[in-house]
């Protein structure tokens, strides 16, 4: 029963907001209120209730009248910290008929359960939003819940799998099932267990790679009461992986089936691999040769210049040994070496043998038959391409293979001059070596007659009458345009990106050792090094196909050379990763950079006629402060770029300790 002394000495100084409402001729009236709610809405006496205005209140207040039964409504607004949250009572009164002639409305405030709903409702939205496939199991294998990742991953829904043990959805082959039970009770009893990368099965029985962390889950009393499992869906990288294996099958392939001989030394000139052309050509076992020292094997095939090779020269280097196994053999080979360079030092070579010796032995039949003309032209038209010269340059002879090679008729050819059948370039060292009477041995560009280039190894001897005079040249070539491009295929693989043309992870290394190196020696020396990551390429290979995604990489290292200024420097290290080594004064310059790389990364691609749009994550580590080492550098921006990832993606962030 309502009492107006009751009221002001039960509740006037509460401090929780206390309202009374009277009814009249069923209409509510504002009767009473405390100080507490006095704060929150102005003054109420004898003020009637607009319906319309508060609809939510009045039908409450009514509610409670007609049931004669208290109504409690709980007002939370959730993410807004300057708002209470209150749990709304409403009671009604009874005048001495037992009819309800008030309500008195109490509300009680409940911070804590507002904070306990919006954690709630934060879990809840990152197991929904992660990419990652998650499950949450009991301590007694029961699933309490899924997120809609392992949904997509797994195709089990979720109220398909709560209640039902883990091991029914058969995600574990029944190989693997002991050990995996084996790793669940380990991470039960406490133990920390580490990422592992494994293959799941979906509802339908498909395969997935997968890698999988486990976490356990504790209560407020520290008690373990479920653990959570985290499956990465991986199957793209393990493509990438097969690719990069099938990549280096490619160059086994090559390197194997070459029809020259190729051997592979390390930096002591250990021989660590050979393919069948070169046994054959030395007349060799693998026994023989591997794992032996090249000055070895050069000694006991009886090379007498083997001393003055050297196979790590800082560029390509070519020469010729003659190997003597007796007194009436002799083997003569065009040897050319290209070193194998990691941070800019050389740590072995590959060297690219060539059997010359018929070649050789035709120079040597040219010395002793020089007088006899038929017999010069039919030893060299069998060994290789010949063109002879007189002593003013004019051409005096030309051989069926060298009109073969060239492209030119003999009348092309014959009376002219001898720059004018396909000679690319001025070399004077070779006109000052055969002037002097000496005999000159290279390697030179030549063109054909449709301007097209080969290359020869070629050999110029000249030729000398009774008294000593020079009256021709007699100039002897072999192609070696297929050796040529094998040497510079092998150099560009070992340091560029097949796809892009980008320096890859080892010209990484080595350049970034190098500017390190630099800084150790320069006090000021201040660099950034960005580490790059396409947020949804995955999505772009897997909608459109590998063949738009490979033109779409292509795209991005286009803009992304439009990104940077001149010195800056950009590296492929495979998939959707970039390496940017920024040359900066101050931490402002790297901001500013970043920004514009990540905003023009952001803007749609037009690619084979699909308008793709993709965001770049990007972390930064800073030298010296970030790191005064290759690894460090690498490992410190390749954290803040998964902070990065955690924190949204499309962002750039720079490392912190």
């Amino acid at each position: 029963m309502y009492s107006e002394g009751v009221f002001q000495f039960y509740f006037m100084n509460m401090p929780q907001p206390v309202i009374l409402i009277q009814q009249e001729k069923h209409q509510l009236y504002y009767k009473e209120s405390n100080k507490a709610a006095q704060q929150f809405f102005d003054k109420m006496e004898d003020k009637i209730i607009n319906k319309e205005e508060n609809l939510l209140f009045y039908t409450l207040c009514e509610k409670a009248i007609a049931t004669k039964e208290p109504i409690q409504y709980q007002y939370i607004q959730l993410f807004q910290p300057d708002r209470h949250a209150y749990e709304v009572t409403f009671t009604p009164l009874f005048n001495q008929a037992t009819t309800p002639s008030h309500v008195l409305i109490m509300a009680q405030e409940i911070h804590c359960k507002k904070t306990q709903e919006e954690s709630t409702r934060l879990l809840d939205a990152f197991l929904e939003n992660t990419v990652d496939a998650i499950l949450i199991a009991d301590c007694d294998e029961k699933v309490l819940t899924v997120n809609g990742a392992f949904e997509k991953l797994f195709q089990w829904r979720k109220e398909e799998v709560i209640g039902k043990s883990r091991q029914e959805m058969n995600i574990v082959s029944k190989k693997e099932e002991k050990e995996n039970l084996k790793l669940i009770e380990e991470l039960k009893s406490g133990k920390t267990l580490p990422p592992y990368e494994t293959v799941r099965y979906t509802k339908s029985g498909e395969s997935v790679c997968v890698s999988v962390s486990c976490s356990p889950i504790y209560d407020y009393q520290n008690q373990l009461v479920a653990y959570s499992v985290i499956y990465r869906d991986i199957t793209a990288i393990k493509k990438l992986e097969w690719e990069l294996i099938k990549s280096k099958q490619w160059y086994k392939s090559l390197f194997t089936n070459h029809h020259h001989a190729v051997c592979m030394l390390n930096l002591e000139g250990t021989i660590l691999n050979v393919n069948s052309a070169f046994l054959e050509t030395l007349q060799l076992s693998a026994s023989d040769v591997l794992y032996q020292n090249y000055r070895d094997i050069a000694k006991r095939l009886g090379a007498c210049n083997y001393k003055r090779w050297n196979v790590y020269e800082e560029i390509s280097y070519s020469t010729e040994l003659t190997f003597r196994r007796s007194q009436h053999s002799a083997q003569h080979v065009y040897i050319t070496t290209i070193p194998v360079k990691v941070n800019n030092q050389t740590v072995g070579a590959y060297a690219i043998l060539h059997d010359i010796t018929p070649q050789k032995e035709a120079e040597e039949q040219l010395a002793y038959t020089l007088k006899e003309l038929e017999n010069i032209k039919y030893a060299l038209d069998e060994s290789a391409s010949v063109m002879i010269i007189n002593a003013s340059g004019t051409i005096t002879y030309v051989n069926d293979m060298y009109v073969q090679y060239s492209g030119y008729e003999k009348e092309d050819l014959l009376g002219k001059y001898y720059r004018d059948a396909g000679l690319h370039h001025n070399h004077d060292e070779l006109l000052e070596t055969i002037k002097s009477g000496k005999v000159w041995r290279g390697q030179l560009e030549m063109g054909t007659k449709h301007h097209q280039s080969y290359w020869v190894s070629k050999t110029i001897v000249p030729l000398k009458d009774i008294d000593g005079n020079i009256t021709h040249y007699v100039s002897i070539h072999n192609d070696i345009t297929e050796q040529k491009a094998l040497e510079n295929k092998l150099h560009f693989e070992a340091t560029h990106d097949s796809l892009t043309g980008l320096p890859n992870r080892a010209m990484l290394l080595k350049e970034l050792n190098k500017v390190i190196e630099k800084g150790q020696r320069k006090s000021d020396e201040f660099f950034a090094l960005l580490f790059l990551d396409c947020d949804n390429f995955k999505q772009i290979n897997d909608e459109y196909g590998h063949h738009i995604g490979d033109e779409f990489l292509k795209a991005y290292t286009k803009r992304l050379k439009s990104c940077v200024r001149k010195g800056d420097r950009i590296y492929r290290l495979g998939g959707d990763e970039f390496i940017i080594i920024l040359n900066v004064t101050n931490g402002r310059e790297i901001e500013q950079i970043a920004r514009r790389i990540h905003v023009s990364l952001q803007q749609s691609w037009n690619v084979r006629g699909y308008c793709l749009r993709t965001t770049t994550t990007i972390g930064v580590s800073i030298y010296p402060e970030d790191g005064e080492s290759a690894a460090l550098l690498l490992k410190n921006a390749d954290d803040a770029l998964y902070k990065g990832k955690r924190e949204g993606k499309n962002n750039y962030i720079l490392y912190q300790t």
